[in-house]
């Protein structure tokens, strides 16, 4: 036999349990593979040795060469079918982000230039940089993430213009009629560096810890009320991580915190017992004075939780097996074809170690109350 065939351009594999999981970052596709098609997939290297590895895995199943190597035969065939491996179209990965390139050396005064507070952002330490400085401080206060403790990774030059427009350059440039205009947008901009996470997964997700310490991931796609959950969760005392991206990182099912201001509708004002307001978003202190907001890496997931919201529904939890929950998670994560190894790692990780349950509920109160209720 020829060597084994090399895996096809995005594809990447993984070890989930006694399965694998086998994901085509070109199709954006999900395939669960048995044991013996994981170990195969794993094989397809373009270089081993077929032979070899057929004489190999008889002698530790104990069973006849021919019918190995007919088994691999067909497995290589299915594979190929599948487009996991034999397919030469190629992918290539998104860059990382860079921030704004305007020229200033590392963000000091330069003229006239003066840095802003640093915002973690899961991968990057994100600095607002220009030569207003009441600028800054307005943008700075609003986003509400600012530390002194982190050294920025990227800048966003900022300033205002005579006229009133206010220019914010990223790696793209935005022009906005007004600094209140710049405002009701800025945490979309933000969010976005958030996806563009290459260290770990990122999930589309809220998360927040529990009195006694317990982190719960809350992955959802958007209209199911995560962020008005998170923020039922925020009136309990439960600490925030973030209600729109939050970072898993693989191995250690280390959570990376992103505690932005919560994206909280009219409807959910009211859920939450908060006054009328025009604002699409608001400071978590806004629920609760004294919320704890979590940002870089805070700790590992102990619990993902699925919330689904029904209008009248019972609060009820659902155990998934690790097949069902990986297909959920992997819905949810936003930055597969910019973390690729990374990222399908960390999911297949909380798939086969972590409980995952599925959240059905009316009432966000009741569902946070049914969560907090330990398990036997």
């Amino acid at each position: 036999m020829p060597p084994f065939p090399e895996r096809s351009p995005g594809v990447l594999l993984s070890p989930m349990g006694e399965r694998a999981i086998a994901y085509d970052l070109i199709t954006e596709t999900a395939h669960q593979l048995n044991a013996t098609a994981g170990t195969l997939l794993a094989a397809c290297d373009g270089e081993g040795d077929v032979d070899a590895a057929v004489t190999a895995w008889a002698e530790d199943a104990g069973i006849d060469r021919a019918n190995v190597a007919a088994d691999v035969s067909a497995g290589l065939a299915m594979l190929t079918e599948l487009g996991l491996i034999g397919r030469d179209e190629p992918f290539d990965a998104p860059k990382p982000p860079a921030g704004s390139t305007e020229e200033a050396a590392d963000g000091a005064v330069t003229g006239g230039a003066v840095t802003g507070r640093v915002h973690p952002v899961i991968d990057h330490n994100i600095a607002l940089r220009g030569p207003q400085t009441e600028v800054l401080e307005a943008l700075d206060t609003f986003l509400g993430t600012g530390t002194d403790a982190e050294k920025p990774t990227m800048f966003f030059d900022v300033h205002e213009t005579p006229e009133g427009e206010l220019v914010l350059v990223t790696d793209y440039e935005w022009r906005f009629p007004s600094r209140e205009a710049c405002l009701r947008q800025l945490t979309s901009v933000v969010n976005e560096y958030a996806v563009w996470t290459h260290s770990c997964a990122a999930f589309h997700a809220g998360a927040v810890r529990s009195p006694d310490g317990q982190l719960v991931l809350l992955p959802a796609p958007s209209g199911n009320g995560k962020s008005t959950l998170t923020g039922a969760f925020v009136a309990a005392g439960w600490d925030y991580l973030g209600d729109e991206a939050i970072g898993v990182r693989p191995g250690s099912g280390m959570a990376v915190g992103y505690p932005k201001r919560l994206a909280i509708d009219a409807s959910s004002r009211a859920v939450l017992n908060l006054p009328e307001s025009d604002g699409g978003d608001l400071d978590p202190a806004e629920i609760n004075a004294d919320v704890v907001r979590l940002d870089g890496d805070v700790g590992p997931v102990n619990r993902v939780v699925l919330p689904t919201y029904e209008e009248g529904a019972e609060a009820t939890l659902q155990r998934l097996e690790p097949h069902e929950a990986v297909v959920e998670l992997l819905a949810n994560t936003l930055n597969l074809a910019r973390a690729g190894q990374a990222a399908l790692d960390a999911v297949c990780d909380l798939a086969a170690t972590v409980p995952v349950e599925r959240l059905t509920h009316g009432n966000a109160h009741r569902a946070v109350a049914l969560v907090s209720t330990p398990r036997p």
